[in-house]
């Protein structure tokens, strides 16, 4: 089970996105309190829609102004392996409490804070949860379905790229690090590079063999000196030789590279990137 948590989940939406579904959660909330009146909402039509409407604009604005406050004040991150199912879970729960104390201050706004306590303040979460519960399964659902489909048409797309001609060529290169230690290979040798802290370890085949060097560097530095070859940037952590590169997979989690000579190992690729590796491969 826990296992499952710590799996990737998809990247998050763009700003932009967040807030148009923030904005279409706030109306399925609205319409979902003024047509089904849940947990004894009643009374004339005019008062239903106005609270119903004030509990979706509730959603909406404090929605908002989380989103805001993770992305800007907090700059949770919300891309890339390190953003789990279990993250994911935990963020939402966060979100669901915090419109809960939203609709708590709506609420003792309504009744002239005659309805304060922490027992209603509980009970609002309770409230929340129960209604907020589908939306936000839903919006987890429609977004790794969307994350399949787009990865999965960029790894056909970038399969096929790979199992064309294309021209290649093997370039003498010499990457320095920080220390002054200087490290010499053939484009065609290297595999990929991955970036660990101050140090990018390089992974190259010789002798038929997998082999590594340890650089103290960082991986701009790298990508900098090994700009003008077939090693390039496919996420932020690693670079990869496009021409050793045999499969391309996706799923919901990414988009994942197998290469040449390492059939256990997968280099992860950020979607960002894709287009300078289907450029490459052009």
């Amino acid at each position: 089970m826990l296992n499952k948590f710590n799996q990737p989940f998809p990247d998050k939406a763009d700003f932009k996105q967040s807030l148009l579904i923030i904005l279409w959660v706030g109306v399925f909330i609205a319409l979902f309190l003024f047509l089904i009146r849940p947990f004894g909402i009643e009374g004339p039509w005019a008062n239903l829609a106005f609270v119903s409407v004030g509990f979706g604009a509730v959603t909406v604005v404090f929605g908002w102004i989380f989103e805001i406050l993770m992305r800007f004040v907090f700059r949770i991150e919300t891309q890339g392996p390190n953003w789990t199912l279990g993250k994911w879970i935990f963020y939402s729960i966060v979100l669901v409490v915090w419109i809960a104390i939203g609709n708590y201050l709506f609420v003792n706004y309504m009744s002239g804070w005659k309805a304060m306590g922490y027992f209603n303040l509980l009970r609002m979460i309770g409230y929340t949860s129960l209604i907020g519960i589908f939306p936000v399964a839903l919006s987890g659902v429609l977004v790794q379905l969307r994350a399949e489909k787009e990865n999965e048409k960029d790894a056909q797309s970038l399969e096929d790229k790979v199992h064309s001609p294309h021209a290649s060529s093997s370039l003498q290169i010499s990457i320095t690090d920080s220390t002054g230690k200087e490290f010499e290979f053939s484009t065609e040798q290297i595999r990929y590079a991955e970036a660990m802290q101050n140090y990018v370890t390089v992974w190259f085949w010789k002798d038929g063999r997998l082999n590594k060097e340890m650089l103290r560097a960082t991986i701009a530095s790298v990508e900098e000196q090994l700009s003008n070859c077939s090693v390039i940037r496919c996420h932020r952590s690693y670079l990869v030789n496009v021409d050793a590169i045999e499969t391309v997979s996706g799923n919901a989690q990414g988009l994942r590279l197998k290469l040449r000579d390492i059939p256990q190992e997968e280099v992860p690729v950020s979607r960002s990137f894709i287009s300078e590796i289907r450029a490459v491969l052009d």
